[in-house]
């Protein structure tokens, strides 16, 4: 009965989801084209005989215009994001869950979001640890799924490190850790990251749907949340936070190795 209600859910919110992304792209595309419409109104107007003031009036209009198109396209482009992270969400398909070697996921995420950072940002640079324990073998887990917390685990440890780099500065040395512990029927993945901290008041929310410290625009609140629900609702583990402000943030993902389903 539960299965069934979370499928409906599913279903609701990716229907609502769909619905809300064709007036949302009308939107970002229309918000964008009247920001560049108001250039073209300022080139025409050069040409036009305008006392100083009227001239100075015009273009203080035109610009407060520009500037609240382009918030329209900001904030737009957010909901865009979240609307996505709500289809994701509510996908039924997750592939199949089969006997997937621990290591090879973690190692494979790593280099996948280090080498998109890297992508990303010129001269990006980070001292990268793995503590892998050869014992842990394979557990019977949804490989896709996995893949997507690790990745989102990491991006989340390499955005608070270069928040902490530009803070610190020079002297600061950004390092991010990963390690997996055989547990018996149980196998532990640790990502561990040298950045920014959560405060602890905010430490209990962090898994709450659309909940997110980064600014507007930088996250749409639902990676934890997401990486929540894939490790404890569909493989029955546990996901935990450890964390001190300024100095860490630590997540510990527990999988039972025999998947229930």
């Amino acid at each position: 009965m539960q299965t069934e209600k979370l499928a409906s859910l599913g279903q609701l919110t990716a229907g609502i989801a769909h619905e809300i992304k064709n007036p949302l792209n009308f939107v970002n595309n229309f918000s964008a084209l009247s920001a560049e419409l108001t250039d073209e109104l300022n080139d025409v107007l050069k040409s036009a005989t305008l006392t100083d003031n009227i001239r100075a009036e015009v273009e203080e209009l035109t610009k407060t215009l520009k500037d609240n198109l382009e918030k329209v396209v900001q904030h737009g482009k957010r909901a865009d994001s979240i609307v996505k992270n709500m289809l994701q969400h509510s996908r039924e398909g997750s592939g199949e869950h089969r006997p997937t070697d621990i290591n090879a996921i973690v190692e494979e995420s790593f280099n996948l979001a280090y080498h998109g950072a890297r992508a990303e940002k010129a001269g990006f640079s980070i001292a990268l640890h793995r503590d892998l324990d050869p014992s842990v073998g394979v557990a019977d887990v949804y490989p896709q799924e996995i893949t997507r917390v690790m990745l989102n685990l990491i991006s989340n440890g390499l955005y608070a490190i270069t928040k902490r780099k530009v803070e610190a500065g020079d002297g600061f040395e950004p390092m991010l850790s990963a390690s997996t512990r055989n547990l018996g029927d149980k196998v532990e993945i640790r990502v561990r990251d040298n950045g920014i901290g959560i405060p602890e008041g905010i430490k209990e929310k962090i898994f709450n749907p659309f909940f997110t410290t980064k600014p507007s625009g930088e996250g749409t609140g639902l990676g934890l949340s997401m990486s929540h629900d894939i490790i404890v609702k569909q493989h029955g583990g546990s996901i935990e936070v450890e964390t001190e402000l300024g100095l860490f943030t630590e997540f510990k993902v527990v999988l039972p190795r025999t998947n229930r389903s």
